[in-house]
């Protein structure tokens, strides 16, 4: 039987109003075990930011039929339980419309205007928004570690693609990033374009945010792999990178093999390692996966967090 409360218990909703939206938007989290308890009332604990598209997903119990009823926070409780990491807020934003039909892309849009009125997306400025008011209210709302040593992304599919491009704009602000099966653009012209012909680039869901048609130009300047390429090299190595897919045989619509490796092969050429195996050998683009992936990464976040907070007390 089916759990009737499919968001996860553990979880809890904030709705903040966005200026750079100019809507209401909303995110959720989770605060580890303790954290309200008088002991603890001066701790400050780390967040990992995980995306995908809309803010319930990495915390719906039944997002597929692969979960069974379980949340990426059972992954996160059981590690802890294990000593394997410490205690860390989980931070699940919204970047999509409302109803999760315009994809965010951690972009400010191109062409807003082509989803005037969808909800929860306003101007379009999602990238203003996580960076200039998401951020800033997660760390003046709880007891956050508040920069970098501080601070993880990680996220599944287009979360995947969002929570690289998070680390590669700022990666003054995170320790580590990683992404399971992300839907990663190709760079190309030496990070100053992108794949002309890559199919995603025509996905009507994504004009208002590249335009139609796409300003190859624009794109690239939001390109994860195009600022991997060009970003300054001394603040990108100070990221732990953490970049899986699904097989290649599994391409392509349950694998973004290719896409990953790209990412993979632009961190070898710039003198970067890739932390975890770069294939799940028998993944699938599925929340169980997501939910796998994350069970690796989770050690690893938090062993560059606390080398940088190490790093910065020395």
């Amino acid at each position: 039987m089916r759990e009737r409360r499919p968001i996860d218990q553990r979880a809890r909703r904030v709705t903040l109003h966005s200026e750079a939206l100019g809507v209401e938007k909303s995110f959720y989290f989770s605060l580890p075990p303790g954290y309200h308890q008088i002991a603890n009332a001066r701790m400050r604990y780390p967040a990992i930011y995980l995306f995908r598209g809309h803010e319930h997903e990495w915390v719906h119990r039944w997002q597929d039929k692969s979960r069974h009823g379980r949340t990426v926070i059972d992954v996160y409780r059981q590690l802890l339980k294990e000593g394997k990491i410490g205690p860390m807020i989980l931070v699940f934003p919204g970047i999509s419309s409302d109803d999760n039909r315009v994809p965010g892309l951690l972009m400010n849009f191109r062409e807003p205007e082509r989803v005037a009125g969808a909800p929860g997306v306003g101007t379009g400025r999602f990238e203003d928004y996580f960076f200039d008011e998401l951020i800033p209210c997660v760390d003046s709302r709880f007891r956050t570690i508040a920069d970098r040593s501080g601070r993880a992304v990680d996220g599944f599919s287009l979360g995947g693609l969002q929570s690289i491009k998070a680390a590669t704009r700022r990666p003054d602000l995170f320790s580590s990033a990683g992404s399971f099966d992300g839907t990663f653009l190709y760079a190309t012209n030496r990070g100053k374009s992108v794949r002309v012909r890559d199919r995603v680039l025509y996905n009507p869901m994504f004009a208002p945010a590249f335009g139609y048609p796409p300003e190859l130009g624009f794109v690239a300047e939001n390109s994860p792999a195009n600022l991997l390429l060009r970003g300054e090299l001394d603040a990108l190595t100070g990221v732990q990178w953490m970049i899986s897919s699904g097989p290649e045989l599994a391409e392509p619509w349950q694998s973004n093999y290719f896409r990953a490796q790209h990412i993979i092969e632009i961190l070898k050429s710039r003198g970067m390692e890739n932390a975890i195996p770069a294939v799940m050998p028998t993944a699938r683009h599925t929340w169980s996966w997501a939910d796998k992936h994350m069970e690796i990464t989770l050690p690893l976040h938090w062993q560059a967090l606390e080398a940088a907070r190490t790093e910065a007390s020395s």
